[in-house]
């Protein structure tokens, strides 16, 4: 209990200082951020009445006191892209961009195991391919050898499960095999441990010993690989999102930089951050629960 409670109060001051940063960040930029958002050609007044709806015109202990009670509301602004509110850009965002890190997640999961499950020189090549295949390469690749030659595989979009294969793929295969990197030795290791020697001596099954003894013993380092590629994950997704034109996270990210839109920025960052942190207390949770030894 004591450990789960310093859990959820280091990810709490975490969330707290990144969005304290954020809010404080455009105040320290040499240039004024109110003039970027309008354009060359703005006027005085102009400038003037975006910086009021920025907040850059107050103090920043009162811009930080307005903005703790909208965002605890719900309620971060509007977007100057879109001209609607951030919260409702990111609605449309964020089922897409989850669903597409679930799926890659998953994929690469699935990948990984039957990489290191699997014997000989060939698993090897494959495992050191997939390491050296970053989204920016796989993708156009797919899209370049797949995508044109099945036809039921669309090359962008959302609007069927076969719409995502490509994007998941292109995610999962770096992913699966880095995670095949540390499996396969801790996999090795635990075929010839005297334990599992033990069990297969007293004649128990092989499903049994996979899960009582293998998952267990494997969870540790392979979640933690997994908790840390979480990262990459969301960095690779704005990636995938642009080639395979994917409205998610990363597109709304990236166009709102592109046109500095500060409120949809800020929040965007802030919520990749919350469920980068959630996530890490998933897996810690979850490798407690597979693993005794680190209860």
């Amino acid at each position: 209990m004591k450990k789960a409670l310093v859990a959820f109060l280091r990810a709490g001051a975490t969330l707290a200082a990144l969005w304290v940063t954020i809010q404080l960040l455009p105040r320290w930029l040499p240039e004024d951020p109110a003039r970027i958002a309008a354009g060359e050609w703005a006027t005085e007044a102009e400038v003037s009445a975006l910086r009021h709806a920025l907040a850059l015109d107050q103090s920043w202990t009162h811009a930080l006191l307005a903005s703790a009670r909208g965002w605890a509301h719900g309620d971060f602004g509007m977007s100057l892209r879109y001209h609607r509110s951030v919260s409702s850009v990111l609605a449309g965002g964020f089922p897409i961009t989850l669903k597409l890190a679930l799926l890659a997640l998953i994929a690469s999961a699935l990948l990984a195991w039957a990489l290191a499950l699997s014997k000989g020189r060939a698993a090897e090549v494959l495992e050191a391919a997939a390491i050296a295949s970053p989204v920016y390469v796989i993708g156009p690749l797919l899209l370049w050898t797949v995508a044109q030659r099945v036809s039921w595989i669309p090359v962008s979009g959302t609007g069927s499960w076969s719409a995502w294969i490509l994007p998941t793929l292109s995610l999962a295969v770096p992913l699966a095999g880095h995670q095949s990197r540390i499996l396969r030795p801790q996999l090795d290791a635990l075929s010839r441990a005297p334990g599992m020697r033990w069990w297969r001596g007293l004649g128990i099954g092989p499903i049994r010993r996979w899960a009582r003894w293998t998952v267990p013993g494997v969870a540790g380092p392979w979640l933690t690989v997994v908790g840390l590629q979480l990262g990459a994950l969301l960095g690779g997704a704005v990636l995938t999102e642009l080639i395979f034109g994917l409205p998610g996270l990363g597109s709304l990210l990236m166009g709102g930089l592109s046109t500095r839109d500060l409120p949809l920025v800020q929040a965007t960052v802030l919520l990749g951050a919350a469920l980068y942190v959630i996530t890490q207390l998933l897996v810690e949770w979850a490798q407690g629960i597979l693993d005794p030894r680190l209860r």
